[in-house]
Formats: structure tokens, C-alpha cells, sequence
């Protein structure tokens, strides 16, 4: 892709169909794929990293787990891990779209490595979170599908020290929400917010199962997440959730009445069409707004199966 000029944003550059569009901030050197690690991010080494996108996507299609492997890091490098060889054994392949209109957001605090956020505004808008692990440019999360239309941002290069302590502590938050449905934390998000509406399918699930039982365990899919502040003062916050499922037959049954899982989908996972207890794990990507008050919004979510074990 090429270097093509146009209008400048403060911290943001923008890449379309075939190239860069804008670029803003102040970059310091180029990192190259082989180092063990980049000094500082650039437009050129982010230029560089969103080619990882039509290669991720060729990957999931030609089910080239080694590739997947390789381009996906985090809770991408987690899911890849598992999903790919379900797909080898019939599961539907991962389907990325092809992007375009992408802005990319350089943060300015580059001390938990060197990572950057990535909003494609075609054919849908999405998040993206590209972070150098391992001497290479990763997938870390994405897609994450907006709610909604895409917002016009922009990040800055330092920000308040009570807002970087707000937007770490918005993974921990979410995680107390969810197992604490009395709401004795004081952890809220407003009506309509995703995570409120997961909190009820969390709560109704177990009685849906009746006669089998279902446990539920929510934890925090990895420890890496990332916060990218604003100029309004508020942060947008990219993590992610693991929602683990244990369903076990009725007292006196021999087979679940109700599985969660479709037969074709458990044989392509365990290599069983059926089984006596199902554990399923299903990772939810999030983009958390933080406002600068500290108050949270979901603004982009997305969910995948990523693994089911037979016991």
C-alpha cells in the first residue's frame, strides 16, 4: 500500500482500499518485523500490520491453522488455536470480511507494548486490535462489530492518570457484573446495554436446561486488554470475556435432554455427535466507551464458540 496524503487528524491515520488516506501524531522510529521489539509505533509499521487482514482471512479459508496460528495473538490466538482444527473436522469456516475505509489510532502510551486500534468503516464498522508479539505484527482482537453507526474519534497522545486507571479497571468491572446479579457491587451500565441483556441469558439458562444442569463461569479471557483515551477526556477499552458452559445430564438420565450445542458442532470439536457432559467455552470480544465521568457503554460486541471438551 502507498503513502497518498490528504487531510491530517491528531492521532489518527487513515487507510483506504489502497492506501493511506491521512496520518497524524508524531512518530518516532520504524519498527521492523524481525526485531525482538519496535522502539515506537509508526504510521509505516501500522501500514504494514493491517496487511495481516486479507492474510487472516485467506488462512481461515484455505483452514491454514499453522497461518492462523502465526497472525493471531491474545484471545484471536486463543480462538484460532481451537476453532481451526474443529473446522478441519467439518465445524463452518471463520469468514472475514474484506475491509476497507480503515482509520487507524495510534495510542500515545506505548508502555505495555507496542499496539494499536483499528476502526474499518466497510463493509461494516469495526474495531480491530493489532499488537507486536514475538517479533511479528498479530491479530489480537477482531472483527468487534459497532452497535450502531461508527463514531468520529480521536486519540491523544497522553491523557489523565485517573482516566488510564478508570479504563484498566473496566475488564474487573465487567466480570463483577456478570457473577453478581444482586447488584451489591454497584456496577451499572445503562438500559439496552449488551452486557445487560448477557447477565439475563446468564441467569435464565440454568432453568431453561431443566432436567439437565448447567453451570456457568465467567472470567476474563486473557489479562491483556487495551485503552485508547480520547479527546473528549473519556477512553475507549478493548478486552475480552470467557463464558464457560457445564451442562451434565438430569439425576437418574443418561444423555442431555436439552444440549446446548448442535451434534454436528460437538462431533467437529470432540469427534462425539453426542456425550454425557458438555463443556462449551464462548468468547465475547467487547469495546467499552468510558466516559470521562467513568461511566461505561458497550458499543461493540462480538461472540464465538471457541472450544467444547466431552467428559
Amino acid at each position: 500500500m502507498g503513502l497518498m496524503g490528504g487531510r491530517v487528524r491528531r492521532g489518527v491515520c487513515v487507510f483506504g482500499l489502497v492506501g493511506v488516506v491521512a496520518c497524524g501524531g508524531q512518530p518516532v522510529a520504524a519498527p521492523v518485523s524481525s526485531e525482538p521489539s519496535p522502539l515506537a509505533l509508526t504510521l509505516d509499521a501500522a501500514e504494514r500490520a493491517l496487511e495481516i487482514l486479507p492474510e487472516l482471512r485467506d488462512a481461515w479459508r484455505g483452514v491454514d491453522c499453522g497461518k492462523v496460528d502465526s497472525l493471531t495473538a491474545w484471545a484471536e490466538g486463543e480462538l484460532g488455536a481451537t476453532v481451526c482444527a474443529a473446522v478441519q473436522n467439518g465445524l463452518p469456516g471463520v469468514d472475514i470480511p474484506n475491509y476497507s475505509e480503515i482509520e487507524v489510532f495510534l495510542p500515545g502510551d506505548q508502555e505495555e507494548g507496542a499496539w494499536f486500534a483499528a476502526l474499518a468503516r466497510q463493509p461494516d464498522p469495526a474495531y480491530f486490535v493489532f499488537a507486536f508479539e514475538d517479533g511479528v505484527w498479530q491479530l489480537a482482537y477482531g472483527p468487534i462489530p459497532l452497535l450502531g453507526k461508527a463514531p468520529a474519534e480521536d486519540a491523544v497522545p497522553t491523557g489523565a492518570t485517573d482516566m488510564i486507571v478508570k479504563a484498566r479497571l473496566v475488564p474487573q468491572q465487567y466480570l463483577t457484573y456478570l457473577t453478581d446479579p444482586a447488584g451489591v457491587s454497584g456496577v451499572t451500565f445503562p438500559a439496552g446495554d449488551p452486557v445487560r441483556t448477557l447477565l439475563e441469558e446468564l441467569l435464565r439458562t440454568p432453568r431453561k436446561a431443566r432436567p439437565d444442569r448447567v453451570s456457568v463461569d465467567v472470567r476474563l479471557a486473557t489479562d491483556a486488554s487495551r485503552a485508547l483515551l480520547l479527546a473528549d477526556g473519556g477512553a475507549l477499552v478493548f478486552h475480552a470475556i470467557t463464558l464457560v458452559f457445564t451442562q451434565k445430564p438430569g439425576a437418574g438420565r443418561g444423555a442431555l435432554r436439552h444440549a446446548r450445542y448442535g451434534s454436528a458442532t460437538v462431533k467437529a470439536f470432540t469427534g462425539k455427535a453426542k456425550a454425557g457432559k458438555l463443556t462449551g467455552s464462548e468468547v465475547l470480544f467487547l469495546t467499552t466507551r468510558v466516559s470521562k465521568a467513568g461511566k461505561m457503554t458497550t458499543i461493540g460486541v462480538r461472540r464465538e464458540l471457541a472450544h467444547i471438551t466431552a467428559g
